[in-house]
């Protein structure tokens, strides 16, 4: 545990009896610290970590905005850790009976704790995850439930369903829509270096025990114009593919399977994985059902000429 460096709020109230929540912040934004602030749930701290050494944050935009709730601001690095380590940091050194991930610059429903952490007891779970609205950069309202609108499998799952297997290659709930038991979440530490802490921890806890799903929406998410699908950014030719999707994912189950050598679907997820890296259409084709949008795509890349990636990719960003 740090103990110099932090920067504390102090609030003089009544937290009352009830368990600590620790929200880990790795990224901020006055509405989103507002959010925060305004939560019906009573006994929460926010911890933060600003990930940006060359340019460090202003402290006084935590004090100006926190006002109902203790806040802990994390001493910098030297060096950009990356957000999943980021939130690895955070993670360690939090000590809430519950953990909650905050990241990007998305706003939180005020009972969106309250109402994770009620789940969570009555379901016994592990983590509990909800659907999201959609928001632009003006904060006007695009989808009001994500979970209405799409048809895709991660999005249409419920309370105690098996989904660790496909959410190895495709994360079912992004990092701001989770909450955790605080002991488990540290349990799940050290991360993969090679995937996000939302996919990492989620594969985890639906390997470990029960995961639950609160199907209303309890954030909104914000989707800026410039937003790229996530599998496709940073992408331009098949070898970009290769090089930044399909071997980082490829080590991310390697981690994985490391951490749970009698992961019961192992033999699943393996094929799958070795079809991904031998361009195997066959195999792609019948293991779709663990990822059915990256099956798809690789089979698509397998097929087409290098000369035509470029429009493969576009189509796929107009659409994915």
């Amino acid at each position: 545990m740090f103990t110099t460096g932090f920067v504390y709020n102090i609030i003089d109230t009544d937290l009352s009896d009830a368990y600590k929540v620790s929200i880990l912040l790795s990224i901020y934004l006055k509405l989103q610290l507002q959010s925060l602030n305004n939560q019906t749930y009573q006994n929460i701290e926010v911890l933060i970590n600003d990930d940006c050494p060359e340019d460090p944050c202003d402290p006084s935009i935590f004090k100006t905005y926190l006002t109902k709730v203790p806040f802990k601001l994390f001493p910098q690095d030297n060096h950009n850790l990356g957000y999943h380590k980021s939130f690895e940091k955070l993670l360690k050194n939090s000590d809430g009976e519950y953990i909650a991930f905050c990241d990007q610059d998305d706003i939180w429903f005020p009972n969106k704790i309250e109402k994770s952490i009620s789940v969570l007891e009555k379901e016994n779970a592990l983590l509990v995850a909800s659907d999201r609205q959609i928001i632009d950069e003006n904060n006007n309202i695009v989808k009001e439930s994500v979970r209405k609108e799409s048809k895709k499998i991660w999005e249409r799952w419920h309370t105690g369903d098996d989904i660790a297997k496909y959410n190895l290659f495709t994360t079912f709930a992004i990092g701001m829509v989770i909450v955790m038991k605080g002991d488990y979440a540290r349990s799940t530490i050290p991360f993969s270096s090679y995937t996000g802490h939302d996919k990492w921890v989620i594969s985890c806890a639906a390997t470990d025990g029960k995961v639950a799903f609160i199907e209303e929406p309890l954030v909104q998410y914000r989707r800026h114009s410039n937003n790229v699908s996530g599998i496709l950014k940073g992408i331009n030719c098949k070898q970009d593919y290769m090089r930044k999707r399909v071997i980082p994912d490829s080590e991310a189950i390697n981690d994985f399977l490391t951490k749970y050598p009698n992961f019961k679907d192992k033999q699943e997820v393996l094929a799958f994985n070795d079809a991904r890296k031998n361009h195997s259409i066959t195999q792609l084709f019948h293991y779709r059902y663990l990822s059915p949008d990256i099956a798809a795509f690789d089979i698509m890349i397998s097929l087409t000429p290098s000369f035509m990636f470029p429009f493969l990719l576009k189509i796929a960003r107009k659409y994915g």
